[in-house]
């Protein structure tokens, strides 16, 4: 797994921002890892000057240290993992330095204030969000709703950071057109709306209000329609069983179960439930299609379907 993420200034080794994600670590690598961080942080400047030396990983143990130099922007990115993850983490860098060269001015026009990085807590969580295979399942930092709440409970409004405020809105903006799953809509427009309250904006807030009910209203029209699509499919299924005549269940009919599992996995796709929308599909391709390497697999893929929960609430966590 992934347990932390460093940037330094190469030239200081001053540390801009760092996330871990220890908390779901195994209790015999805790005092290892502690152990490993400490020592990091105290000879980072050396590690530094190495790394300019041509040096990119540092191995501990099951640990692997790798070390990115992003020269433009006079940054060193660290990352610590598990060695057998290394591979995960290399296909993601290439997207963090993105990131970080998206957001060049900040370290470009670095004036000793060190919370103006926070605003990478949330874009970086994307890429993590994404690779969530890289770190255990579960782990608090991937909740982007409860990762963003918390960011925002600690910070209060001051004089000069209204600007901070109102970048991080139109990133989340951005964020709100580009996601197409309701839940996270939601969980995001939250967040914006906890903005537009320590800003006072009071147009804003009503405008979410009107927005956020609308959301709310196409998820519950969602889940009603999962509900529908699921029961008629269950139902066509057991009429099609029914009325077989003794066949074998490959040499059933199940073209009505098939447009109904069909509609239920697009309703998954809308709630954010990509993987299981398209394990859905599969199946109904299977049952309209009955390839003959998945005869034998046929009574398996009907109990899978039967078994799916009615209680809709279930898809959202």
């Amino acid at each position: 797994m992934l347990y932390s993420i460093f940037l330094y200034q190469s030239n200081t080794g001053l540390l801009f921002w760092e996330k871990s994600f220890e908390d779901q670590i195994e209790p015999f690598q805790a005092e290892m890892l502690s152990s490993f961080l400490s020592a990091i942080n105290h000879n980072i400047k050396e590690m530094i000057a190495n790394s300019s030396n041509g040096i990119k990983n540092i191995e501990m143990g099951s640990l692997i240290v790798i070390v990115t130099k992003i020269k433009s922007l006079g940054v060193e990115m660290v990352t610590i993992t598990d060695s057998n993850n290394e591979k995960g983490i290399r296909k993601i860098i290439p997207e963090l330095i993105k990131i970080l060269n998206e957001n060049a001015s900040l370290f470009k026009d670095f004036d000793g204030n060190m919370s103006v990085f926070e605003i990478l807590d949330f874009k970086i969580m994307q890429i993590i969000e994404k690779n969530k295979k890289i770190i255990k399942k579960n782990n608090k930092v991937l909740n982007l709703r409860k990762t963003l709440e918390e960011q925002l409970e600690k910070l209060e409004i001051e004089p000069g950071k209204y600007t901070k405020f109102e970048k991080e809105r139109i990133f989340l903006e951005d964020r709100l057109k580009e996601t197409a799953a309701l839940p996270k809509k939601i969980a995001i427009l939250n967040i914006i709306d906890q903005i537009d309250h320590k800003l006072k904006d009071k147009p804003n807030i009503e405008k979410n209000k009107q927005r956020r009910k609308k959301f709310l209203v196409e998820l519950q029209s969602t889940k009603d329609r999962m509900k529908y699509f699921l029961e008629q499919t269950k139902q066509a299924i057991s009429k099609s069983v029914q009325h077989s005549k003794g066949k074998l269940i490959y040499e059933t009919d199940f073209k009505e179960a098939y447009l109904n599992l069909y509609s239920f996995s697009s309703k998954l796709k809308i709630i954010g439930r990509d993987e299981l929308c398209t394990e859905c599909r599969e199946i109904a391709k299977i049952l309209i299609e009955k390839p003959e390497d998945q005869e034998h697999n046929f009574p398996h893929l009907i109990k899978k379907i039967l078994d799916l929960s009615e209680d809709m609430e279930s898809y959202l966590k």
